[in-house]
């Protein structure tokens, strides 16, 4: 975990079955042997925009892996109108290594860039090897099937082209290929068991051994002065390795920040449901277990802040009877200090040997107990601050720096760290590269914040990292209005925000109760308008059919599955008309984000999955339901596995995977709310109408806490943020804000320049009520007509919001 900074950026800021070869077997025979990095490229031009734009980039361009990296792969900056692509890295021999790009568009070349060019043709067997010489770069490219090969070495292609048939399976890419999340710009495989070769010669002589993982997959988000990257990371297979500590622990909300104080550097927070777990770990790992780790059986955080030279360390447990009457026997003198008992203890107390190799090697001379916490420091000077801090809470949690990482990060973790440059610099000194932390140091990141996070699961883990400019919290700035749009009949549908494939700029589709589709402009002009039999039932989405960047409208009205093309035309066989009617909102699958769609039209309990060309998928098994199906089935993704959910008026619960058969079963029954089923903290979560929120986890666990909420209530939720809406109550995480009384809404839950937000509304007053994910209200939204119906984030520069204002009409508002 303590590396996740150092590869993360290493790769990232350089950049069914049928007889003959699939898509996905030809690429797995491209990649050229003992690939050990792999960053599969999903927006190449996006990308590119992205890095040069990006702020902890352009400050950390002086490391020596980002340049040697980027001096390798120079090539790719000589490519024109790419889109997608999959580039990996290869070790040549101790000294040197390759570069291999595959992707399916053509060889395409930007000549302005282009001093000096040589192009020849090199025959190999019956292949054809093209060699490129522009300026001072060399590379070489070979037809592969559909494909087309790059690579800084000849001898990588012609081993690729001579290779036998079924000869290299790649099983670990392929599985990080399938289960990438190909919406984020790039993704990022890296094999730390078997990279060590790649590593010495991009790191610093005096690298130290990197082996906090077998293999590591982060998805990349990119922002101008963000970059944030979350991922799985599978255990390593070696001993005495601390994050195999905390396989197979459950992690906690970590709540240490209001007893840490403010001028901390660096925080780190260890999280356990049972430490029992982590002590069989340290057996397990070679770490040695001692007589003092059975007092730590009751521990559920341990926590450690650094300011100046000071370290402090926190322990807060459930039961302190027993670290209480050890720590008693261990104090050589007490004194009082502003309501609280001050311990001196003996030297060398053989708890804090327990603790390795979570804290090191330190060592404590000082402890006070607050509240379940035990509090140990070097110096009474520092157990005094700490005291101090408590009690006028000028605490970690009330920090800019805590402030600009929490809703970046999940509440629940086994480990999390968070840091300013100094400190981060000063930890990759002690345990990456004395060499790499220095040069760390000098990349001018001061006002920047770093944090790492590790969540512990069945097996594997999940892992975030982020580095974040330090901001001010900020109101939202004003809105303004665009537009107002008013029909002849009374909206049937709530306006939503659809994407123009031909500028890229958002038009609305609404339709009315006479049934009519309408499409209008940016700038509030009707462009069409289309009868349509029955109303819409649920979203539209767009997808894009044929793969060529223009996109289409899918929907179901009460009896028809239709598919439009934005001039509203029907895209044929996309008519399909069922009896009957009551028919559900529609679903859309894009399991490997490949733009192969699942329809999915579900009416009564008949379960209809068509595929991008109109025909029911044979191999999906689950066509009839044992009871008439609710609203829209849906589709999440944990870790690498898919789950399809249903929701069945009988109360039970479906949990498929793809194929249709039963992935996590569910015996219990439920009375379902009217709420949509969120996947909260990687469980399958919503609520009843006899007020009780439900959690159920990929092994059918089923937790339930009751919260007595009214019938009517609402709720909403991201992996990170569960909001409730009951009676005038609103709880945001375990935050809660008393409204005036009235009629509200659902909560809506948003994110609008990557902080998280949540929205409800009056109906009764006509209020809109905005509030951040640490429920502090916002300011500057209208005060009138309905909640916010739907929203579009062009690039973080510019966001619209749309507002249902009178029954037949809508506005339109924007906000720079």
């Amino acid at each position: 975990m303590r590396l996740f900074l150092t590869y993360a950026l290493l790769l990232f800021f350089c950049f069914a079955c049928t007889q003959r070869k699939t898509a996905e077997k030809v690429i797995l025979d491209a990649i050229p042997d003992n690939t050990v990095f792999a960053i599969q490229i999903n927006e190449f031009e996006s990308l590119k925009t992205a890095i040069n734009s990006n702020e902890p980039y352009n400050k950390l361009q002086q490391l020596k892996p980002l340049n040697k990296i980027a001096s390798k792969i120079e090539a790719l900056h000589f490519l024109n109108n790419q889109t997608t692509g999959l580039l990996t890295l290869t070790a040549k021999d101790s000294t040197d290594f390759d570069f291999t790009y595959i992707t399916l568009d053509s060889v395409s070349l930007i000549d302005k860039k282009i001093t000096d060019k040589s192009i020849e043709s090199i025959p190999y067997n019956s292949n054809t090897i093209i060699s490129y010489q522009l300026n001072d770069v060399t590379f070489y490219s070979t037809p592969f099937y559909d494909y087309t090969i790059l690579s800084s070495s000849q001898t990588v292609l012609k081993s690729i082209l001579s290779r036998n048939e079924n000869m290299n399976t790649h099983s670990a890419i392929n599985e990080f290929l399938n289960t990438a999340n190909k919406e984020k710009l790039a993704n990022i495989w890296i094999d730390l068991e078997h990279g060590k070769s790649l590593l010495k010669q991009l790191f610093p002589t005096d690298l130290h051994d990197l082996d906090f993982a077998s293999w590591l997959s982060v998805d990349i988000t990119l922002n101008d002065q963000e970059l944030q990257m979350n991922g799985v990371a599978l255990p390593s297979s070696k001993t005495k390795v601390d994050v195999n500590l905390f396989n197979d622990t459950k992690p906690i909300s970590n709540t240490l920040w209001n007893l840490i104080p403010n001028n901390a550097t660096t925080v780190t927070s260890f999280g356990f449901q049972e430490y029992a777990k982590f002590i069989q770990n340290k057996n397990t790992a070679g770490f040695p277990v001692t007589e003092q780790d059975s007092l730590l059986y009751t521990v559920e955080e341990i926590g450690l802040a650094s300011y100046n030279d000071e370290e402090i360390l926190f322990l807060k447990t459930f039961g302190t009877a027993s670290l209480v009457e050890y720590i008693n026997t261990e104090k050589t003198s007490t004194n009082e200090f502003s309501g609280h008992e001050i311990l001196q203890l003996t030297s060398n107390l053989g708890l804090f040997s327990a603790l390795h190799p979570l804290t090191g090697n330190l060592s404590f001379n000082y402890a006070s107990i607050i509240d379940n916490t035990i509090v140990f420091t070097k110096t009474k000077d520092a157990i005094e601050t700490v005291i101090s801090k408590i009690n006028t809470e000028n605490t970690f949690d009330k920090t800019t720096l805590f402030k600009n990482v929490e809703d970046k990060l999940t509440s629940t973790s086994s480990k999390i760290r968070i840091s300013t440059l100094e400190a981060e610099g000063a930890h990759l000194q002690k345990t990456v590269s004395s060499i790499l932390g220095s040069n760390f140091l000098k990349s001018d990141l001061k006002d920047y914040v770093f944090a790492s996070q590790l969540i512990a699961d069945t097996g594997f883990f999940h892992v975030n990292f982020l580095i974040k400019k330090i901001t001010e919290e900020n109101e939202l700035q004003a809105i303004n209005p665009v537009f107002e749009t008013k029909l002849e009949t009374d909206l049937a549908t709530l306006p939503q925000f659809v994407t123009n494939h031909n500028n890229g700029k958002k038009e609305i589709v609404v339709q009315d109760q006479e049934n009519i589709l309408y499409l209008i402009s940016a700038s509030g002009k009707i462009l069409w308008e289309k009868q349509l039999n029955s109303t819409i039932q649920g979203k539209i989405h767009q997808v894009d059919l044929f793969k060529n960047g223009k996109l289409q409208m899918a929907f179901t009205t009460n009896n028809e599955f239709l598919i439009l093309d934005r001039n509203g035309n029907e895209v044929k066989p996309f008519t399909f008309t069922f009896s009957g009617g009551n028919v559900n909102p529609l679903a859309v699958y894009d399991y490997e984000g490949r733009k192969d769609y699942r329809f999915v039209v579900t009416q009564n309990n008949k379960v209809y999955m068509y595929n991008k060309k109109g025909e029911i998928v044979k191999g999906f098994k689950y066509t009839t339901a044992e009871a008439n199906i609710e609203d829209t089935p849906q589709y999440f993704r944990v870790g690498r596995k898919d789950y399809l959910v249903f929701k069945l008026d009988n109360g039970k619960l479906k949990i498929l995977n793809r194929v249709g058969k039963t992935r996590v079963s569910v015996n219990d029954k439920f009375s379902f709310s009217d709420n949509a089923i969120r996947l909260y903290q990687n469980k399958f979560t919503f609520t009843t109408v006899d007020g009780i929120l439900y959690q159920i986890d990929t092994k059918g666990k089923v937790s339930s806490s009751n919260l007595s909420l009214a019938k009517d209530h609402g709720m909403d939720a991201t992996s990170k943020t569960l909001a409730i809406m009951n009676d005038n109550i609103l709880r945001i995480r375990d935050k809660k804000v008393e409204l005036e009384l009235g009629v509200y809404s659902q909560p809506v839950i948003f994110y609008l320049n990557d902080k998280i937000y949540v929205s409800v509304t009056d109906i009764q007053n006509q209020k809109i009520y905005v509030f951040d994910s640490q429920a502090k209200p916002i300011s500057g939204f209208p005060v009138f007509g309905s909640s916010i119906i739907d929203m579009a984030d062009n690039g973080n520069k510019k966001v619209a919001f749309v507002f249902k204002d009178q029954e037949n009409s809508f506005k339109v508002y924007k906000m720079r």
